[in-house]
């Protein structure tokens, strides 16, 4: 065959190759979606963890005051519904909280109880800047303790109580400070530079992968650890621990903590304004099945008789998240951004 019609012949096929194999060019959402996605998935989580961490720092206080078993009891309530609230917002965070490393600030893990110790025995406080000896996860240890210990009577030393109340208004600004972070992030993304929204879908896209993956990390990696290894096992709250941070992805992609997509300014319902709509019906259909298998999680999971569950629910979000890669990223053209390695 003569060269130039060979030529001619594959170069055409060559050139379709090459146009297959290139990634769709990234998607741009416009001033409307992304303020939008942004108030009302994101910002409103912030503002219930704001809500809860400051109500949880008035409580301790309050409670330091006149320590007693009832107000032992609304503390710890209030510890957890702090402790859910910021695991919703982990569960599809975005860039104030990963900027200021908010996770790690006010949920490092594990307490590193000896320290806490000493420094209560000393009559110190929590050290600012040292991530072990404050947050929730010492907090935790503060109001539930690691036994059958009487947590009012040791509550009622008051160097211990006031290193717990510190602890709470220690938590409380932290995440106070990610207001102004949230209003840097809003007017970005309503600005005359297109780079915020450019960045948007590849930030949050990755952060709710991050989130997923955060969902699994709740589980031990051995299968019979001890009870100890597993991250919140003083306040018993893995399950739902699990359950929040599924919440947090979910409301992010539907709109909605049920996954209904009932929200306009959700990331499944701009998808299909896209001409998506059929990834992200397998979204939908990835993402109940996950629900599903977090549903048949038994309230305890450190027991033989949960493996199953575990498994089942490890498989569930292992295959939403590559449906959210494959599905969302892919069909995007995004390239992921933030991931669990750049905060939190």
């Amino acid at each position: 065959m003569p060269k130039i019609l060979f030529l001619l012949l594959v170069s055409p096929l060559m050139a379709a190759a090459a146009s297959a194999a290139e990634p769709p060019a990234p998607l741009i959402p416009d001033r409307s979606f992304a303020l939008g996605w942004a108030e009302q998935h994101y910002l409103n989580r912030h503002r219930a963890l704001t809500r809860t961490a400051t109500e949880l720092e008035a409580l301790t206080t309050a409670f330091c005051a006149t320590p007693d078993a009832s107000g032992l009891a609304a503390l710890q309530g209030k510890w957890v519904a702090t402790f859910l609230a910021w695991r919703r917002v982990d569960g599809a965070g975005a860039a104030p909280s990963v900027i200021a490393r908010t996770g790690r600030m006010i949920d490092f893990r594990p307490a590193r109880v000896r320290d806490v110790e000493s420094r209560i025995a000393r009559g110190e406080g929590p050290a600012p800047n040292n991530v072990a000896v404050r947050g929730l996860g010492t907090l935790e240890y503060l109001l539930f303790g690691d036994a059958l210990a009487d947590q009012v009577e040791r509550l009622r030393h008051p160097a211990r109580c006031t290193y717990a109340a510190a602890t709470a208004t220690l938590i409380a600004a932290d995440v106070r400070e990610l207001d102004t972070g949230w209003q840097q992030q809003l007017e970005r993304l309503g600005g005359e530079i297109d780079l915020p929204r450019r960045n948007l879908l590849a930030e949050n896209i990755g952060l709710m992968i991050s989130g997923l993956d955060g969902a699994v990390a709740r589980f031990p990696k051995v299968r019979d650890a001890a009870r100890e290894a597993w991250p919140d096992w003083r306040s018993g709250t893995t399950r739902a621990a699990i359950g929040a941070q599924l919440e947090g992805f979910t409301e992010a992609w539907s709109g909605s903590t049920e996954g209904t997509q009932g929200a306009d300014t959700s990331l499944a319902a701009w998808m299909t304004r896209q001409g998506h709509a059929a990834a992200a019906a397998r979204v939908d259909l990835a993402l109940e099945r996950a629900r599903s298998a977090w549903q048949a999680l038994p309230e305890r999971l450190d027991t033989p008789a949960a493996d199953a569950a575990r498994l089942g629910f490890v498989d569930a979000v292992t295959a939403l998240k590559a449906v959210m890669e494959r599905d969302v990223a892919g069909t995007l053209g995004v390239v992921l951004g933030f991931n669990d390695n750049d905060g939190d």
